[in-house]
């Protein structure tokens, strides 16, 4: 069995738990591959230095692998996504940051959770992802998100982005941006401009506007067979577009269309881990202080 283990820059805070990660990964008869920038990370800023079997640094250096684990909150956990690919790689997020939706696995837990992992005492989430279409081929080689795509104004003001669905012209969002969300992506920045949340195996996606500048438009969910075509443009400036963590600058006027991948990001649920308990703790659901 290879695990690869995938992170960014550890907190000196956190470098007793990155120890206790590959102390239990060691009790185990596996190979372990390290992200080569983390593993030089590690080596030049923490007083340890983890026992591995190799390295990695692009996909092709995954193509054996069979569990990836993420070290870092849940910009970490969306940027393995990135390294993974379509190859599909089942990823196990170990939370060192403050909320970890996707990164589930707390410190205390990391010795538990690598038990449970390695007696397979877990499911797969399979978890749908957007694709980005673009003339320019935008975002190449991996244009692809499992939380949303944004556009919105590099500078103060309204846009105007004509959307369409299927074909049928929807309406025209006067905002300052908007998100597509995939159901994951439900609990992210759409559900901080007032999205719905979306269970994870809902065949769904979710259209928020940022700011918009109507009293009637509100949040729409639609089904994830539909293909997403807008026309963006405003007065001045560039355009940001981001897939998850990733931004890029275009000029405007722009025209994307968006559909659901043609692959999934498969999440690790170790055992006793549900999207409802996940929801009552991460996001406090119906906490009621009065008790």
């Amino acid at each position: 069995m290879t695990i690869a283990v995938y992170g960014k820059k550890i907190d000196a805070e956190f470098a007793e738990a990155t120890r206790n990660l590959f102390a239990a990964l060691e009790k185990y008869e596996v190979k372990v591959i390290v992200y080569l920038p983390l593993l030089d990370y590690i080596k030049a800023n923490l007083p340890y230095i983890p026992r591995f079997s190799g390295t990695f640094k692009t996909s092709d250096d995954l193509k054996d692998t069979d569990v990836m684990i993420s070290l870092g909150g849940d910009g970490t956990f969306l940027d393995s996504i990135v390294l993974v690919q379509a190859m599909e790689i089942p990823i196990m997020g170990i939370n060192l940051g403050r909320l970890g939706f996707l990164a589930s696995t707390s410190i205390p837990e990391i010795d538990n959770s690598i038990d449970l992992l390695m007696a397979s005492r877990y499911t797969i989430e399979k978890r749908s992802m957007l694709q980005l279409l673009s003339s320019t081929n935008l975002f190449d080689p991996f244009p692809f998100a499992l939380n949303d795509m944004v556009v919105r104004n590099s500078l103060l003001g309204l846009l105007h982005i004509k959307t369409f669905i299927d074909g049928d012209y929807l309406s025209t969002y006067y905002a300052d941006g908007l998100i597509i969300a995939t159901p994951t992506g439900s609990t992210a920045y759409s559900l901080s401009v007032g999205g719905p949340i979306l269970t994870p195996n809902l065949s769904a996606f979710v259209l928020s506007a940022i700011a918009p500048h109507h009293l009637t438009v509100r949040p729409l969910v639609i089904p994830d067979n539909s293909l997403i075509e807008l026309e963006v443009a405003g007065r001045d400036g560039e355009l940001i577009i981001s897939l998850d963590s990733r931004n890029i600058r275009v000029p405007q006027p722009v025209k994307l269309a968006l559909k659901k991948a043609p692959f999934q990001a498969n999440v690790i649920c170790l055992e006793g881990t549900t999207f409802y308990r996940t929801i009552r703790s991460k996001l406090l659901w119906g906490l009621d202080k009065r008790n």
